[in-house]
């Protein structure tokens, strides 16, 4: 029980890494296009799916916490 636990705290842990790579990603290329009047929509945009990325975080956190309750709930009904 405690091996399958670690891989889903594992598993959880990296898409959340990548999650906030690819928002630090938008952030940054974003804050540098807002100075480009040429460039400033893209950089809005951007900034959007930063947003977006921000509530994806939380939903994967939930997500996480819902699969891991339900989990060990399983596994102590099973003892």
């Amino acid at each position: 029980m405690i091996n399958c636990t670690v891989k889903i705290i594992g598993h959880y842990k990296v898409i959340n890494t990548i999650n906030d790579f690819l928002i630090g990603i938008w952030f940054l290329i974003g804050s540098i296009l807002i100075f480009y009047d040429s460039l400033k929509n893209i950089g809005v945009w951007l900034f959007i799916l930063w947003s977006v990325q921000l509530l994806i975080r939380s939903t994967i956190k939930l997500v996480h916490d819902f699969h891991l309750r339900k989990y060990l709930k399983a596994g102590y009904r099973n003892k």
